[in-house]
């Protein structure tokens, strides 16, 4: 029988938007569908979702950072008081030997803060690693000024002088200043926080910066595929973008490279450069966001999906989503799951810094038939090796918490 008495789900946002966010929220309906009470500490306030539900929101009623004074939002997300106080009074008032916490995103109104209320509770606490905030300053291993990957040691000099975040060097020095702040505050190399990775590469790349090696695990993220149908990619042409429309991850390689062969994309989602993208790409159709239903009756009619993010991707759950369907895809070698795609047979990689190559890919992928169908065969058939489902994710955390609860009751 479970020893778990409640789980507590900590996040930044109570809405699910961007990827920690839907995986929070995927987490939340999990637990609960296994009977376990939740209650959900975040920076915002509840949503019907979680209403219905029946979860206990504690949350701040705060805003992001972006959407409050600079001088507040520097304060707020150094040192966030009024998180610290939420999350102590509630763990003062509530706790348990049977109650754990999984921490997702806290960079924003949680600020690093919320790790000083958890250390009262660090040996039951599951920190998923959406991103690499936890050890850089920027939370992601990028020169965002110079669009290159970061091998540079987090904390060091080297890293303070580095002017790699995208807003502006004063917004790294702060950057640095809190993530000493962190590192002082968090004593994550004495506490026992129980550390999970999205992908091996991404626990590789921590502990390469010198984040402790103990009590980390590498739980692949869930994945719902956007058909349960194989996609016939070979019978379609076209094809699509699905993500931020940004520099950072890539969209305009997508655009600049169909456009040079004369193929379609369809781009699915907003940023800077869908503004004005129709007058620039004439073989670009930008339609926004979409719902999973809406993507996957587009992904029906395409061929391939190309992911050529800048940034370095620890997962990068849509070309899982796609693969899976049987949708074949084309990702920059900065994503963790470059290597798995051509292994599996299910993708090319390719480098960003060899302008030909993208194209070159695109353009072999529009004209062979029977390339395309192996590729979109191995993805429906192997790529969800590389995932979790829904259920096995939360059961695989789960498993985790349990194990330590009875480790702390025979200790």
């Amino acid at each position: 029988m479970s020893g778990i008495e409640r789980v507590v789900v900590i996040h930044d946002f109570s809405k699910p938007e961007g990827g920690a966010g839907i995986l929070t929220a995927e987490c939340i309906r999990q637990y609960v569908s296994r009977g376990l009470p939740v209650t959900f500490l975040t920076g915002e306030a509840s949503t019907p979702e979680l209403d219905n539900l029946n979860v206990d929101v504690v949350g701040l009623n705060s805003k992001p950072l972006l959407e409050i004074s600079a001088i507040e939002a520097f304060r707020q997300g150094y040192h966030n008081s009024a998180a610290l106080d939420l999350a102590r009074d509630w763990i003062a008032a509530h706790d348990t030997p049977g109650t754990v916490y999984h921490l997702h995103n806290w960079s924003q109104m949680l600020s690093p803060s919320i790790f000083i209320a958890l250390k009262a509770v660090a040996e039951r606490t599951i920190v998923t690693c959406h991103d690499f905030f936890n050890v850089c300053p920027n939370g992601a291993f990028m020169n965002f000024r110079k669009t290159l990957p970061c091998d540079l040691k987090p904390g060091s000099t080297a890293c303070l002088m580095s002017a790699c975040d995208r807003r502006s060097h004063l917004h790294k020095i702060w950057r640095f200043a809190r993530q000493r702040h962190l590192n002082t505050i968090s004593e994550f190399g004495s506490r026992r926080f129980m550390f999970t990775y999205i992908h091996d590469r991404m626990k590789e790349r921590f502990e390469q910066a010198g984040f402790p090696r103990s009590d980390g695990e590498t739980i692949p993220n869930p994945v719902r595929p956007w058909t349960h149908d194989r996609i016939k990619a070979e019978n379609n042409s076209g094809f699509l973008f699905v993500g931020r429309v940004s520099g950072d991850k890539g969209a305009d390689l997508a655009l600049e490279a169909t456009t040079e062969i004369g193929e379609p994309l369809t781009v699915i989602g907003e940023g800077e450069l869908s503004q004005n993208g129709a007058a620039f790409y004439p073989n670009a159709t930008f339609v926004g966001w979409k719902q999973p239903g809406e993507i996957a009756e587009i992904a029906r009619q395409s061929r391939a999906l190309i992911v050529p993010s800048r940034v370095n991707e620890p997962f990068g759950l849509v070309i899982l989503e796609a693969a899976i369907s049987g949708l074949p895809v084309i990702v920059t070698r900065r994503a963790a799951l470059a290597d798995d795609v051509e292994r599996l047979g299910f993708g090319r990689r390719f480098a960003i810094r060899n302008s030909k190559e993208l194209p070159s890919t695109i353009k072999a992928f529009a004209a062979d038939d029977a390339l395309i169908k192996r590729m979109s065969v191995a993805g429906f058939e192997h790529a969800k090796e590389l995932c979790h489902t829904p259920e096995t994710w939360i059961d695989a955390h789960i498993e985790k918490f349990e194990n330590r609860i009875d480790e702390l009751a025979t200790a």
